[in-house]
């Protein structure tokens, strides 16, 4: 696989979606998220969702120029509504406004509806982790998976994330699907040709399956833990969905087709200052104390290492950042496309 810049690769990126209508802050920070995503080896949610996004302005189901509007100020929280923008976009500025509500009361959430995909969520809880806080961030989506034990597409795939901010130790970042693995994993696999594990999705028996377009277009992810997983996702949809006024369960349509048909995401974000607890640098020593009593674990047989939430994506970040991207031929191809469709110079270094 052809190995690029993170830096060539933003450029090429928010020039797509500048030529595509997109103001040029807005391209800038969604170019950012989804190379953060390549960065820490979360391709499911990097590069590889560019042809998509185009696709989704070309045929109106992505506003690239929303009227973002407040809904409601208050000092702890606040309710946005998206306008079909980029979910990217309106989930960094909905951080940024927890972030700093939180500064002044303590704590503060704010909710979004009506947004599109919002890429990496483990992004935004380290907004909030990089300022000293402790970020949480939730979204919903397209009802892809049935309740535990049923049979009727109900939730999707609903994402939590998790950061807090350490001392000396990088932040504990949990960022996870609260199904086995997130849908664009699938599509992913299926973009590259290539099987999946039997543990990640049924096919439309109820069977595990390999193939990663039967699970997609028939079958089911499943979720993480059994009912454990779907208790989790059904936490997310009723903060998410719920909370927002945004569409929720049953509401949502269902997407099979990335960038083909609707992607609708309601989002609940929550921000934490550990100042109003305690000095935040004692917080953070406090965190650091736990990372290391995590990591004098004794091993396992078998084992290696033992690693803390984010550890490993930490480490990848830094490998890539030194030594470029990985890029699946499929996806060099896309964004070859893509630049050629837009008018953007094709430069990848």
């Amino acid at each position: 696989m052809p190995r690029v810049g993170p830096e060539s690769l933003r450029a090429l990126i928010a020039g797509v979606f500048a030529a595509m209508g997109a103001p040029g802050d807005d391209a800038d920070t969604v170019a950012e998220v989804l190379v953060e995503a390549d960065l820490r080896g979360v391709e499911s949610h990097g590069s590889t969702r560019v042809a998509g996004y185009v696709s989704m302005i070309r045929l109106g189901l992505l506003n690239p120029t929303p009227k973002v509007e407040i809904l409601r100020d208050l000092p702890s929280i606040a309710m946005l509504e998206g306008d079909r923008a980029f979910g990217i976009v309106v989930a960094k500025r909905a951080m940024r406004m927890a972030m700093d509500k939180a500064g002044r009361a303590g704590i503060a959430c704010v909710t979004v509806r009506n947004v599109t995909h919002t890429g990496m969520i483990g992004f935004y809880p380290m907004m909030a982790a990089r300022g000293g806080l402790i970020g949480l961030a939730m979204n919903n989506g397209p009802k892809i998976l049935p309740p535990f034990g049923g049979r009727t597409p109900t939730l999707a795939t609903n994402p939590f994330a998790a950061a807090f901010p350490a001392d000396r130790e990088d932040p504990i970042v949990l960022d996870m699907a609260t199904s086995v693995v997130a849908g664009g994993k699938l599509r992913l696999a299926a973009k590259k040709g290539v099987p999946i594990p039997l543990e990640w999705a049924l096919d439309r028996h109820g069977v595990p399956t390999t193939d990663p377009e039967e699970a997609i277009f028939h079958g089911f992810l499943q979720w993480a833990g059994g009912y454990k997983g779907f208790g989790i996702a059904t936490v997310v949809e009723a903060l998410s969905g719920v909370l927002s006024g945004g569409l929720f369960g049953t509401d949502v349509s269902a997407m099979k087709a990335f960038g083909r048909e609707p992607l609708v995401t309601s989002a609940f974000y929550l921000a934490i200052d550990p100042e109003h607890f305690m000095p935040r640098q004692e917080f953070r020593q406090r965190i650091d104390r736990l990372v290391r009593q995590i990591k004098a674990s004794e091993r396992a047989a078998g084992v290696e290492a033992v690693f803390v939430a984010g550890e490993i994506e930490f480490r990848r970040r830094a490998e890539r950042a030194r030594d470029g991207i990985p890029l699946s031929d499929v996806v060099y191809e896309e964004l070859r496309t893509v630049a050629r469709e837009t008018g953007v110079e094709f430069h990848l270094a």
